[in-house]
């Protein structure tokens, strides 16, 4: 069954009940080369509307119930697809969850009021052996009579076969969860853009469509904020190569590759660090910018930085350390919130990357323990969305780096 294709429509372009029509006929176009799952989310804005209606209905809700009732604007959805491919004369039908053939099933923990706000929930789950049985008995034997099989994002059962949500911007998770399950050849999410822009267009109007970007590039735009793909998703992504953004003409788009699931490496260069301490240092306009300046001017890059309210870190190329001593010194004059200026030589980086540390608690504990049983100091851990930096002694750096690939050769949840 690999000649399956997960479709996500998100809210945003199911604005009116015509992008029904327009959604189905953009799928249709591609031909019959392929079998469908839409995973479909509620109309723009419709599971705010659920929400604030229960809400004043019942203001101290059961959980099951509230859950039970937020995910009819995806249930909602899914029926007006059904219909909108029928008059089409496309073979299609909805999975609900009160049907036998419903496949998705977990096992939630800690269960938590649905925000009221579209904002990305993380829910703590795990997915329930029933689910694989459920694809198997059901799903995949529907796809040899079907063209078009839609279910509801959103929304799964427990194992008690109550209906359960997977928290807001869960629509996403399901996405990815059904083209891992189906092993999907391609997840396509249809957007208002024909493709994922550079800059946002409600913000500065020369914005240019990206033809492509890896996970750990899409990882860090969906989790520095911009509305592409919830960023929580990306952690059930295994056997999943393929992912495009598109408009609901699927003439172009984005396109997303996925390889290795975590990327461990060191640089062979060493640096020096150069740190200033002071006060108030993010309350000192132009300051980094005098001292960037400087830098710049003699053709020394800054491999790292790190700003608090009492210094500044730099790391420069170990070659140029005392050189950059030297030109930074006066600047110590010319700001009375900084006090001193050290120089630190031979230290090494390591860098890990993953787009299934967005949003993962502990992983910076995970890293660090067993650098820290093999007696190693750590100079400085730097983290960024997708990245994790290490410094250490130089000397140390590749003991460091074996230690934390053999770490991540025993977490089978990060190698494929």
């Amino acid at each position: 069954m690999n000649c399956i294709k997960v479709f996500k429509v998100g809210g945003s372009v199911l604005k009116t009940p015509a992008d029904f029509m327009k959604i189905a006929r953009g799928i249709c176009s591609g031909g019959r080369k392929y079998r469908v799952c839409l995973v479909t989310s509620a109309m723009k804005n419709a599971t705010n509307r659920l929400i604030k209606r229960f809400l004043n209905a019942v203001p101290q809700p059961c959980f099951w119930d509230f859950e039970r009732f937020a995910g009819f604007g995806e249930i909602e959805a899914s029926l007006l697809f059904e219909s909108t491919f029928h008059s089409l004369g496309v073979k299609s039908q909805a999975v609900l969850p009160w049907m036998k053939e419903w496949p998705l099933f977990i096992s939630l923990k800690n269960p938590q009021r649905l925000s009221g706000e579209k904002v990305n929930e993380k829910r703590d789950f795990r997915i329930l052996k029933k689910t694989h049985t459920k694809i198997k008995q059901y799903i995949f034997p529907l796809f040899k009579d079907l063209d078009v099989i839609i279910i509801p994002g959103f929304i799964a059962k427990d194992g008690r076969g109550r209906i359960v949500t997977l928290g807001r911007g869960g629509s996403d998770i399901s996405a990815l969860l059904f083209s891992e399950l189906l092993k999907a050849r391609e997840l396509i999410l249809i957007k208002e853009s024909s493709g994922i822009l550079n800059l946002d267009p409600r913000l500065y109007h020369r914005a240019e469509k990206i033809s492509s970007l890896n996970a750990a590039e899409l990882g860090l735009l969906a989790s520095s904020g911009a509305q592409v793909l919830n960023p929580i998703s990306l952690k059930h992504q295994r056997s999943l190569k393929k992912m495009k953004v598109t408009d609901i003409r699927r003439r172009t788009g984005t396109e997303i590759y996925f390889g290795r699931e975590i990327t461990v490496k060191f640089s062979n260069t060493p640096y020096s660090v150069l740190t200033f301490v002071g006060n108030k240092i993010p309350e000192t306009p132009g300051l980094l910018s005098r001292i960037s300046s400087l830098l710049a001017r003699h053709d020394i890059s800054i491999y790292s930085i790190t700003v608090s309210d009492n210094l500044i870190a730099l790391y420069v190329e170990e070659e140029r350390g005392e050189d950059a001593y030297r030109l930074l010194s006066p600047v110590l004059k010319k700001s009375k919130n900084l006090k001193f200026l050290n120089l630190k030589k031979q230290i090494g980086k390591i860098l890990v990357r993953s787009y299934k540390f967005i949003n993962e608690p502990g992983i910076i504990k995970k890293i660090v323990s067993p650098i820290a049983k093999e007696g190693i100091n750590i100079w400085e851990v730097l983290t960024a969305h997708t990245d994790v930096m290490i410094f250490v002694e130089y000397r140390d750096l590749r003991k460091t780096y074996r230690v934390i690939c053999n770490f991540f050769k025993r977490q089978k949840s990060y190698n494929k």
